[in-house]
């Protein structure tokens, strides 16, 4: 095969690929783990039972796949925003904000969805909450800012792990309602969640 025809069909695989994510994206959102079948990805995405099979042996490697693209649109937000130069508080403030613009989106609060469904559903799939808690580590690193910020005055007092908790329990919270009410987006902002951490003890 020429290497045109192998670029060409390189472009097929990943079209019909992004095709079959997309479709079983909005599939799991809606009817769940235990609810998904592979016909309804199948009849989501327009794509050959056949194809879909041949890229994803399982409905349980397909949601395993989600994970993968979940965490990794997770941790650059998170690294993006951490590896800022900057305060510690000044690095708060800037994940609130990457947040805030990349949380909401509609397939990335679907994504939040899923990994929803993955920690509270998917104790049936071999190694998926070992690749969360491996993949996942990047939710650690807000401790120890919170910390830091707490020394200089501009975090709340506190356990930092319990108020980092808070602070995602908050964006998590949101990310659910916003599913339901699209206007919500325009009465939140940054600072909405930049809040649960604030001294509020000190000005701004």
């Amino acid at each position: 095969m020429s290497p045109r025809g192998q670029e060409r069909n390189e472009k097929m695989r990943a079209i019909a690929k992004t095709k079959i994510t997309k479709a079983a994206l909005e599939v799991f959102a809606e009817y769940g783990y235990h609810g998904t079948t592979i016909k309804q990805i199948v009849q989501s995405s327009g794509v050959s039972k056949g194809l879909v099979y041949h890229y994803f042996p399982s409905k349980e490697r397909i949601f395993f796949h989600l994970i993968e693209l979940a965490l990794e649109v997770s941790k650059k937000a998170w690294i993006k925003s951490l590896d800022t130069p900057g305060t510690a508080w000044q690095k708060i403030e800037k994940l609130s904000q990457i947040l805030f613009k990349t949380a909401f989106t509609d397939e990335n609060s679907l994504y939040f969805v899923v990994m929803l469904q993955a920690i509270t559903q998917g104790k049936s799939i071999p190694g998926l909450f070992e690749y969360i808690m491996m993949h996942g580590a990047h939710y650690g690193l807000l401790p120890p800012l919170i910390h830091k910020a707490q020394k200089s005055g501009e975090a709340r007092q506190g356990d930092p792990d319990v108020l980092s908790s808070t602070y995602l329990a908050v964006f998590q919270g949101y990310t659910l309602l916003l599913l339901h009410d699209k206007d919500l987006h325009t009465k939140i902002t940054p600072e909405t969640f930049t809040d649960v951490l604030r001294n509020r003890g000190r000005n701004k």
